[in-house]
């Protein structure tokens, strides 16, 4: 199985409090049977939010937590595709956060499951977990 991490899933991986995963993510994550994905989107939302002071935990240079952090935990890196972009257009308007549906479209396009405690993802056609 292929998981999808929702950015603020990432932020918890990051900042090392996990535990504000579910049961049922922690599991999905350290599944023999599974690989997660971090999107490039969740890697700009990040760095954006950041910039402003946004997310404690986390110091300069950020670089540094998305190379070494990804790394060691396990975390594959997912580039953005241009038909992903396009795909945006044609989701329902349901989310108007446009990293959410950046994010959406992408696990849409390869198959994934999202990982998420956004409720307003699993009104997409996409399987989210949490």
């Amino acid at each position: 199985m292929k998981y999808l991490l929702d950015t603020c899933c990432y932020i918890w991986v990051l900042t090392n409090n996990q535990e504000q995963l579910s049961a049922k993510a922690r599991e999905a994550l350290m599944s023999d049977n599974s690989t997660s994905y971090v999107s490039i989107i969740s890697q700009i939302e990040i760095t954006a939010k950041h910039s402003k002071h946004q997310i404690p935990g986390l110091k300069n240079p950020i670089i540094n937590y998305f190379k070494e952090t990804r790394l060691s935990s396990g975390i594959e890196f997912l580039n953005l595709k241009s038909e992903e972009i396009e795909a945006t257009l044609s989701l329902p308007k349901i989310h108007s956060d446009p990293f959410d549906r950046l994010i959406i479209a992408q696990a849409i396009n390869n198959g994934m499951v999202i990982i998420s405690p956004d409720k307003k993802f699993a009104k997409y056609p996409v399987r989210v977990i949490f």
